[in-house]
């Protein structure tokens, strides 16, 4: 998908962006009023594309609880238990197993989660519904944070990042699972430094006071800043036996996201804009009826793929049978057009004859006379009708010459000799190579479909020589250079 917008959502801001081949357009801001949601709504009937909303505020609540291990239907009426236990007045909420104990019961540690004040994201929402926007979820910034922190060797892990119109988050990780979230906005009387300095102390004594990092245990504290921002907090922020700062270049994050985003201070909006867009998880606060118009639009975006494959595969064998057929109608042609030249010589020679009037008695004779001889001189359609479709069936044998004279033969009954055709076909059998079995073979089954049509066929001569007096072994040395000639006698009898 190339073309998508983009919402980002915090406690006191509302903005979109529209992306188009990767890269964002300016922001535009909405005021939180009836005003503000018209001109959203006019914005979207703009850009109708795949949306895709990220939340920051607030109001996200987190709890992790170790329950029994169940699966099904035993699963989800836990789940909806707790949901109704904790956040019964929002329907965006989430829950996860995070890891099964390896000890004891063996139970599931899950983590549950809601954005605790859904009238907020309801008043942005509607507009999208009503437009038939496709809509691919709601996720929240900790959510889509845990691809940042899969390479990080930490069992606790706080990673910091600085949204401008939302303000400082602090995300934990235990083991590189997300374990708790809080949204801090910045104190305007305070720099940037100092309060990451007061708000990650702060985040540290909760944690503890949780119970979510054991005493002695170094925390890792992970910033996502500007190296023009780096400077000052290294000279802030102090390590010590609690805690460990590291820094990650927004601009090394951008170009390993693949962002084509200009990250010109440690506003982590853009980019984090930019990885959900490119890396949406599993994991939104969005029902059904929300994503409704969306899987309708992947829906149809599939139908359109299959119908243009199979187009595709048509075209193809359009063009094969279309190949095949061009091979059988050049093999055929020398026979259709000894055929056509042996119609035009009939006509030429019928027509040469003067107009004359004849007696009745003359014309009974002549049509007797005429019945005779047709057994002697056959039309050519009948005489190498047999052959020309023997000929469609073996597209390896390759016509040279046609001779053909009258004489005769044997009678299919055994009752004396009937007046027949005899037919001199000299051949050539296309790719024999040096499997002379079967093609020897090929060229038998070639003779026999034409006994099946009706003649009597001899084998005048073969490519290889296998009479008493031929020598094979010659014959193969010099099978890379002599074409694959034969000649076959042929004799067509009149039906009776």
């Amino acid at each position: 998908m190339s073309h998508k917008i983009l919402l980002f959502l915090s406690t006191d801001h509302f903005q979109a962006y529209y992306l188009e081949r990767g890269v964002l357009s300016d922001a535009q801001y909405f005021s939180d009023d009836e005003a503000g949601r018209e001109k959203f709504s006019a914005y979207l009937k703009l850009h109708h594309a795949p949306t895709y909303m990220l939340t920051d505020m607030i109001e996200e609540d987190f709890r992790q609880e170790v329950v029994p291990h169940l699966t099904g239907s035993s699963q989800d009426a836990l789940i909806q238990r707790k949901f109704e236990q904790y956040y019964r007045n929002t329907p965006f909420r989430l829950a996860g197993v995070q890891q099964r104990q390896s000890e004891g019961r063996r139970d599931d540690e899950m983590l549950f989660s809601a954005l605790t004040n859904p009238a907020r994201i309801s008043f942005w929402l509607e507009p999208i519904l009503e437009n038939h926007i496709p809509l691919a979820g709601i996720y929240s910034l900790p959510h889509i944070s845990m691809p940042l922190v899969k390479d990080i060797d930490s069992d606790h892990l706080l990673l910091l990042s600085w949204e401008k119109t939302a303000g400082l988050r602090q995300t934990y990780f235990f083991n590189k699972r997300l374990r708790f979230s809080r949204l801090t906005p910045l104190n305007a009387n305070s720099s940037f430094s100092e309060s990451i300095a007061t708000e990650s102390a702060r985040t540290r004594q909760y944690l503890h006071s949780l119970s979510l990092t054991p005493t002695g245990e170094m925390l890792k504290v992970l910033i996502i800043c500007h190296p023009t921002d780096q400077a000052e907090l290294e000279k802030q922020l102090q390590n010590n036996g609690d805690m460990l700062f590291t820094y990650l270049d927004i601009r090394e994050l951008g170009r390993r996201l693949k962002s084509k985003e200009t990250l010109e201070d440690s506003d982590a909006t853009t980019l984090l804009l930019s990885l959900l867009a490119s890396k949406p998880p599993a994991t939104q606060y969005a029902n059904s009826a929300h994503t409704h118009y969306f899987l309708l639009w992947r829906a149809r975006r599939s139908l359109y793929v299959l119908a243009a494959l199979t187009a595709f595969v048509c075209l193809i064998w359009a063009a094969l049978l279309y190949q095949d057929s061009s091979q059988h109608d050049a093999d055929n042609d020398p026979i259709n057009k000894q055929i056509s030249r042996i119609e035009r010589d009939t006509r030429e020679i019928l027509q040469s004859f003067p107009a004359t009037s004849v007696s009745a008695a003359d014309m009974k004779n002549a049509v007797t006379l005429l019945g005779k001889l047709q057994n002697y001189a056959p039309a050519a359609q009948e005489l190498l009708g047999g052959l020309g479709s023997t000929l469609d069936v073996f597209p390896r044998v390759v016509t040279d010459s046609l001779e053909w004279k009258a004489g005769t033969a044997p009678a299919a009954n055994g009752g004396g000799n009937v007046p027949a055709q005899i037919i001199t076909f000299n051949g050539e059998l296309v790719g024999f190579g040096s499997d002379y079995r079967s093609q020897l073979k090929y060229l038998d089954n070639f003779q026999q479909s034409l006994v099946n049509s009706g003649y009597l066929v001899t084998a005048t001569s073969l490519p290889l020589d296998l009479s008493a007096k031929g020598s094979i072994s010659n014959d193969i040395g010099d099978s890379s250079d002599k074409p694959a000639k034969f000649t076959l006698q042929l004799v067509w009898r009149p039906k009776a």
